[in-house]
């Protein structure tokens, strides 16, 4: 298994920044643009989900920061159109933490409005690295 990169490289793609993290929450501000859109001029569901991806595993790499974990299960609904160039800001908050598992919830809002575009809910899985990587560094 390759080491762990953080922040991870899809960060970059999806035109985001950590706005803030700390335990059980996290806010990231995401500029989607035109290599982003679907044929109908909107930005793809898939971006948007990875966007809510991206948001989830700071709030539980910030709430348990000795402990890697993946998404298992991110189910997601679609509230509204986003469109290229429009501030998204990302907001995860860790519902439930156990031994094993932790339950998220998570929305995108656009920036200008605070209109709710996106809703969240997703499972993580905590994993054991072999390297004993996965600790976020403090600028995540």
């Amino acid at each position: 298994m390759s080491p762990v990169k953080l922040p991870p490289p899809c960060m970059e793609f999806l035109n985001s920044e950590l706005i803030e993290a700390g335990e059980g929450r996290a806010r990231i501000r995401f500029v989607p643009d035109e290599r982003m859109e679907n044929p109908y001029g909107v930005i793809q569901g898939g971006i948007l989900a990875a966007m809510l991806d991206n948001t989830i595993g700071p709030a539980v790499a910030f709430t348990h920061p000795d402990r890697a974990s993946s998404t298992i299960h991110l189910a997601v609904n679609f509230l509204r159109s986003v469109r290229a160039g429009e501030v998204i800001v990302g907001t995860a908050e860790v519902v439930k933490s156990g031994r094993r598992q932790v339950y998220v919830e998570a929305q995108l809002e656009r920036e200008s409005d605070g209109a709710l575009l996106v809703r969240a809910s997703a499972t993580n899985v905590f994993m054991d690295l072999p390297d004993g990587g996965g600790k976020p560094p403090a600028n995540m």
